[in-house]
């Protein structure tokens, strides 16, 4: 019984609000015309890219700023929602889409 009761709470707790689907990837919140998410990857790792708001707004900048110079766009809004930007370990991205959000 305790074996079945502790496997309903880990499902509980690993599982995601309705609609929320999981935070995406690093490599999924950037584009680049041409560009496959190899290279994707790849920008991101040149870039020193850490995918967490808590390395700061300064850090985050300056990953924002160096994707921006090799051509790739981010977009917030096709990937990231609302749920996703309220949780400890919250992507870097949500640093973007509080900005706009509170726009």
């Amino acid at each position: 019984m305790s074996t079945v009761l502790a496997a309903l709470l880990l499902a509980g707790c690993a599982s995601t609000m309705p609609g929320q689907g999981p935070v995406p990837a690093a490599a999924e919140t950037w584009t680049k015309p041409g560009s496959t998410l190899q290279d994707t990857q790849q920008a991101l790792q040149a870039c020193n890219y850490v995918d967490r708001f808590s390395i700061g707004t300064k850090a985050i900048a300056g990953q924002f700023a160096c994707m921006n110079d090799k051509g790739f766009t981010f977009n917030a809004h096709r990937q990231l929602k609302r749920e996703h930007c309220v949780a400890p370990e919250m992507p870097a991205g949500c640093a973007v889409y509080w900005h706009t959000l509170n726009r």
